[in-house]
């Protein structure tokens, strides 16, 4: 055998085979959604000059309000429990992160009937200004409390990645600045917010992509985005061809985020000294300024998770004498199983990916796997069409090559399992393969040289020292997948109902006390998904 066919054979094995056939299964609805472009349509001229400026302007509104208010929410507690000793700091350091376990939709049913409380000032400005100052005061209070709620349960994001940042400040510069004399509000804006930013922007786009993926909050206030406008193009006026188009419009705005958050890292270089990871001494605020520090962390803490939680607790005990046990526990045994197996599935193939990206340095499989996993980035919506096209496209194989599938794929629990997967294996990608980089980084070629084979070096030594952060993917991507609402919509087959769609099926049809158990029953799942992640976040970087 030639040197050349025996580096071939070495390239062409299972785990090249298998990191292929997984990018491209990942991909595969993506392709589909692009091919839809080849249709033909006659509608799409109407709905872009009608309908497409008002879902375009609606989803830049509400980027920009949400992105503003979740980093008021998000930089100056981040800063505060990372720098500063004050009452319940060790407390809110944790309890900051908890409006993440609470869904949109749900934060949505709370605050909802809260605009009510204003019509006397909307009649106020009817009878003193007129119809269209009313009517332009209700848009503004209503879009203003979308963005409330929405950047109170997303600002987490933000919280995390600034946290981690300003805890891990370079504290000798820091240090250098107190000896010049420098005040904390001068080496805050010079020292920790420039080296902070790649962190910053990486938590904003996270908020960017849940808001332009959310569709239980804008649906229920009323405010057409291009998430809606899918729904009501593919669903309500059956116009796949143009509900195609408008998701291939959101594919372009979500890449074209990505290109610019990769565009500013790539600008801006930080390097981190030989005291990066130093433990910061935290400074002991004084007694009125510490009051001051807790209320304002808990200001955040209150919008997006106390208040929402004890006003569901008061909706169940309104609603418990009507409830029927027998079926809240089946939607959350149907709802939990699901969550739970996907989550499983997707951390499995994510630690093979991974795995495949740290043996193999063929250039090909390395960029489809980085390509593959920009599924999170893709609204939810736009998933479930793609899914929605490519099992469609499977069902009528029958058409063009003369052999059809025993059994349907569109509808069916393995259509909505697939786009679970292909939805949320970034989530468990992502940090599987850093911290197989930086835990195991060269046991691989250890154990080759004691003539173990690859798979040992993943049973025997990857799986072992990466155990405790699988379960923690796990644990994020249960959570995700268990907050889920548009994805599931749209694929679920006939009757099946997860707790999310329960949730939201109750608050949809008026009986809003209903809702309250599934949406506790979620948030609690969350709350302890979230408090092992946090664990193992705070053990990761001390």
């Amino acid at each position: 055998m030639s040197l050349s066919s025996r580096t071939y054979s070495k390239k062409i094995n299972v785990w090249s085979v298998g990191a292929l056939i997984g990018s491209l299964l990942l991909l595969a609805p993506f392709i589909a959604v692009f091919a839809g472009i080849m249709q033909d349509n006659a509608e799409w001229t109407h709905i872009a000059q009608t309908v497409l400026p008002q879902y375009l302007i609606n989803t830049l509104i509400l980027i920009f309000g949400v992105s503003l208010l979740s980093l008021v929410f998000a930089v100056p507690t981040a800063w505060l429990v990372a720098n500063y000793q004050f009452p319940l700091r060790n407390l809110l350091n944790w309890a900051l992160v908890l409006p993440l376990a609470v869904p949109t939709f749900a934060a949505a049913f709370v605050y909802y009937d809260l605009l009510d409380w204003l019509i006397p000032l909307l009649l106020f400005i009817r009878e003193y200004a007129g119809l269209e100052a009313s009517l332009l005061a209700e848009s503004i209070l209503r879009y203003g409390a979308l963005i409330v709620l929405l950047s109170s349960v997303l600002y987490p994001y933000v919280f995390i990645s600034l946290r981690t940042a300003f805890s891990r400040d370079q504290r000798v510069y820091s240090e250098a600045a107190q000896m010049l004399c420098r005040s904390p509000k001068e080496i805050f804006w010079g020292i920790s917010l420039p080296l902070a930013r790649p962190m910053l922007v990486g938590g904003l786009s996270l908020v960017i992509m849940e808001v332009i993926n959310d569709y239980g909050a804008v649906n229920f206030f009323g405010v057409p985005t291009l998430t809606e406008g899918i729904f009501r193009t593919w669903f309500g006026l059956e116009d796949r061809s143009s509900g195609l188009l408008l998701a291939i419009i959101m594919l372009i705005m979500v890449y074209q985020l990505l290109a610019f958050e990769f565009w500013l890292r790539k600008r801006r270089r930080f390097t981190e000294g030989s005291q990066a990871n130093a433990p910061k001494q935290l400074l002991t605020l004084s007694k009125w300024a510490g009051r001051y520090a807790t209320l304002l962390c808990m200001i955040p803490l209150l919008v997006g998770f106390i208040f929402p939680v004890f006003r569901f607790i008061y909706w169940a005990s309104l609603s418990a004498a009507s409830y029927q046990p027998a079926e809240f526990f089946t939607q959350a045994f149907t709802s939990s199983s699901l969550a739970l197996s996907a989550s499983i599935s997707i951390c499995l193939m994510a630690l093979f990916l991974a795995y495949s990206m740290e043996l193999h340095k063929s250039k090909i499989i390395r960029q489809m796997i980085r390509v593959s996993t920009l599924g999170y980035a893709v609204p939810s919506v736009v998933t479930g069409v793609g899914v929605i096209v490519l099992f469609g496209a499977m069902d009528r194989m029958d058409a063009w090559c003369g052999y059809s599938l025993p059994f349907i794929l569109s509808g069916s629990l393995l259509a909505i399992g697939f786009a679970y997967i292909v939805r949320f294996f970034s989530v468990a990608y992502q940090p599987l393969l850093a911290s197989m980089q930086s835990v195991c980084k060269s046991f691989n070629e250890v154990s080759s040289l004691l003539g173990r084979s690859k798979w040992d070096g993943l049973r025997l030594i990857y799986y072992p020292l990466l155990k405790v952060h699988l379960l923690a993917c796990v644990a994020l991507v249960f959570i995700d997948i268990t907050k889920e609402l548009p994805l599931t919509l749209i694929l679920r087959p006939s009757g099946f109902e997860t707790l999310a769609t329960y949730a939201y099926g109750f608050a949809k049809e008026g009986y809003i006390y209903d809702c309250a158990l599934p949406a506790l029953f979620i948030i609690g799942l969350g709350v302890v998904g979230l408090f092992f992640i946090n664990k193992w976040i705070e053990e990761s970087f001390t």
